[in-house]
């Protein structure tokens, strides 16, 4: 009698604690509200696609940088998309084209943190396009490639959908991050789920 009541009791210590496992990895449902906002009048997208709208110039751009890079290396879903939208301004036109030629030359892996670094760490304020050649040789693009992309179709292609993109979702603060062309992300609390589970679920 006593194995089986010490049996009985092992067993439902067992049962006890996968329930507790199972409680402790339950993601938080994203509430519309605080972790999100539904911009009116917007169909959402027909497959998973996240737009972060930045500025190379904006000190929680490069604060939200360290974060959505953590996402897209740990938790980012193959399914979902996940577009930087540099937001162009008059004053530093510059660096928006600028992040299209790193993509344009395939160096956007080392440029665009460098851009980052150099603004807000070392205190480097990147004024005109020629303060941007020196980051792009070190990346191994002489000058010439660099003004011959930055001149390029290709690249003016790139600014002026970033400039519309920019108009169609009324981007006046940044970051911000649209989920599925209809969602407004409002909160990073449940930043994982929210450009994840959801992005994946409502969808058009």
């Amino acid at each position: 009698m006593k194995l089986k009541a010490l049996l009985g009791s092992v067993i439902a210590l067992v049962a006890m604690s996968q329930v507790a496992c199972a409680e402790s990895t339950t993601t938080a449902s994203v509430k519309e509200g605080s972790d999100y906002t539904v911009i009116s009048g917007k169909e959402a997208s027909a497959k998973p696609h996240v737009y972060e709208f930045f500025s190379y110039t904006c000190p929680h751009c490069y604060n939200l940088e360290p974060v959505l890079n953590k996402w897209k290396e740990n938790s980012k879903p193959e399914a979902v998309k996940f577009e930087q939208v540099p937001v162009f301004m008059s004053q530093v036109p510059h660096l928006t084209y600028g992040y299209y030629v790193a993509e344009v030359l395939g160096v956007k892996e080392k440029v665009h943190p460098a851009i980052f670094h150099q603004w807000h760490a070392e205190k480097n304020i990147i004024r005109t396009k020629e303060d941007l050649i020196p980051i792009f040789e070190e990346a191994g693009v002489s000058k010439e490639d660099f003004e011959k992309a930055y001149t390029s179709f290709g690249v003016e292609s790139k600014v002026q959908y970033a400039q519309k993109l920019a108009r169609d979702f009324k981007v006046i603060r940044f970051p911000m991050i649209i989920v599925n062309k209809k969602y407004k992300v409002e909160s990073y609390n449940n930043i994982n789920e929210m450009l994840g589970s959801f992005a994946i679920e409502n969808t058009k």
